[in-house]
């Protein structure tokens, strides 16, 4: 069964054509989690990071709204799920809360379903996010922060930055620390990254890394479409694994493709549940706008539904939402 995704339309919408007007850059991700409560927690209180939510999905979307209406709750839905549309089913099955480091607006959402048969939560799995990159306000002292978040029960990451620069080591000459969320992905925090001692923690997003099946078919699409150039890649230096950095018309990196292989040299497939869709600002597109996504910001009062963004896949079936803005 074709995996439903909660930020596009059930059909696939013809191809668009991408040019770069303003630079592009990351505006927000959305993570599925394994335990929404507990990815709340840590992002409040190791992150620092102000939370909207948990945001029921029914409450949100038109069909969410509908099925709550007529079902009255989700008792009812057991004897009704073969006769209501897998949209307004999986919204009254999902959960969210957003995140956002400055309370401006949110720039990731984490998303919990559960199945419909059962109430059961699904589980992280596959290949999907590597990670993300945070930039740390200049007001935090690197050489505190390691302390304070180990107090806080942060799970550390340690190794080679050979790897791919998102790993920690002395002879590393940008000390960022590395810490995995509770389901595992890796978060480099970059320090002095915003230079705005308001910033009380964390000034945004930065970079986001996904593992791809084939990075070379993987570049090739975000060159096409998107317009990116490849900043630098390691080839062969690292047996098993392969990294490349995408970079925008400003030269400003934005996406790194993590591509592994088996001793065999048959390529480890990307794919799974973690990722519900990426979002990338300062797109100018044509072609048909979808009227079906949910596009929701940080404050309550703009929990609605609206349009304005394209939505295309990449080679790996990862869903980029492309914003005008």
């Amino acid at each position: 069964m074709k995996k439903a995704n909660l930020f596009f339309p059930a059909a696939d919408f013809i191809s668009r054509f991408f040019t770069m007007n303003n630079p592009m850059q990351l505006d927000h991700i959305a993570l599925h989690v394994t335990d929404l409560k507990r990815s709340i927690r840590f992002y409040q209180e190791i992150l620092h990071m102000q939370v909207n939510g948990p945001v029921h999905l029914g409450t949100l979307s038109k069909g969410g709204r509908f099925i709550g209406k007529v079902a009255g709750g989700q008792g009812f839905l057991q004897g009704i799920i073969g006769s209501i549309s897998s949209r307004a089913l999986r919204d009254q099955y999902t959960d969210l809360a957003f995140l956002s480091p400055s309370g401006k607006a949110y720039e990731i959402l984490l998303v919990q379903e559960r199945y419909p048969e059962t109430n059961a939560t699904r589980s992280v799995d596959g290949n999907t996010i590597f990670g993300f990159s945070c930039l740390l306000s200049s007001a935090v002292d690197p050489e505190i922060l390691a302390w304070d978040l180990n107090q806080a029960g942060a799970d550390f990451t340690w190794g080679d930055p050979g790897l791919d620069g998102t790993i920690f080591s002395q002879d590393c000459p940008n000390h960022s620390l590395y810490v995995r969320d509770p389901d595992g992905r890796m978060i480099e925090l970059i320090p002095n990254g915003v230079d705005d001692p308001s910033v009380p923690f964390i000034g945004g997003l930065n970079t986001i890394t996904l593992h791809v099946t084939c990075p070379d078919k993987s570049k090739q699409f975000y060159s096409d479409k998107l317009g990116m150039k490849t900043e630098s890649e390691n080839t062969g230096s690292i047996p098993g694994k392969r990294f490349v950095r995408l970079q925008n018309n400003e030269g400003k990196s934005c996406i790194i493709l993590f591509g592994q292989t088996k001793p065999d040299g048959e390529p480890i497939e990307a794919g799974g549940y973690g990722l519900d869709h990426f979002a990338v600002s300062g797109c100018k597109f044509t072609g048909d706008i979808t009227n079906d996504p949910t596009d929701i910001r940080m404050e309550p009062e703009k929990l609605t539904e609206h349009t304005g963004s394209a939505y295309i896949r990449d080679y790996d079936g990862y869903w980029i939402e492309c914003m005008k803005q």
